[in-house]
């Protein structure tokens, strides 16, 4: 398996898992894939408020949350 199908198959385990944790449907779901694929996560999660991906408000908070979670890891990484 080359590293693009790779890659790609890990985003698309990613935006699965996030679809669980943020219950999004499958249209959202599929959505999300494409940003990472188009971007990468970490883009996606740095862009988050800009991007345009027709989620409902509790789905975008939720993402929202997650995005602080994920720097509060990243910055304790950092220091270690």
């Amino acid at each position: 398996m080359n590293s693009e199908k790779s890659r790609n198959a890990e985003y698309k385990k990613s935006a699965a898992l996030l679809s669980l944790l943020v219950g999004l449907d499958a249209d959202a779901e599929e959505r999300v894939y494409r940003c990472f694929q188009n971007m990468g996560v970490d883009n996606f999660f740095l862009y988050l408020e800009s991007l345009e991906l027709g989620l409902s408000q509790e789905a975008t908070e939720k993402l929202k949350s997650l995005k602080v979670i994920i720097d509060i890891f990243s910055e304790g990484r950092g220091q270690a």
